[in-house]
């Protein structure tokens, strides 16, 4: 069990940095009129061209590898149910990385679905 819950908290860790890391790059473009499909080329292409985009998908799917190891050795709902910690993970690393507010309802949201995963796993 203790495996299990590794494999997954360092999953969840390494694809929250590929979180971080797609808005970092997505933060450092410039804004565009998303309603336009010119506009959306540009962005795109621009976003592509951020070393942090390319950084970000790497992470990805090495949280991706390591989630698929977590399934190996444990039941899908076991795992599934324990992958909700990266609504605390994301929460807080948004907070001391991008300088994101953490908000009080923001808070007892989070912590209201983990609680409710928790249950469910538990049962």
């Amino acid at each position: 069990m203790i495996k299990i819950v590794l494999l997954v908290i360092s999953a969840e860790i390494v694809t929250a940095l590929g979180h971080l890391l797609f808005k970092s790059a997505t933060n450092s473009v410039g804004r565009h009129d998303l309603r336009r499909p010119g506009s959306v080329f540009k962005f795109v292409g621009e976003v592509l061209s951020k070393k942090a985009i390319w950084a970000g998908l790497a992470a990805m799917m090495a949280g991706l590898a390591i989630w698929v190891a977590a399934l190996a050795q444990g039941d899908l709902s076991l795992v599934y149910s324990l992958g909700s910690l990266q609504y605390l993970i994301i929460l807080f690393s948004a907070h001391f990385f991008l300088g994101e507010k953490i908000e009080r309802m923001k808070v007892i949201g989070t912590f209201l679905v983990v609680a409710g995963i928790i249950l469910i796993m538990l049962s």
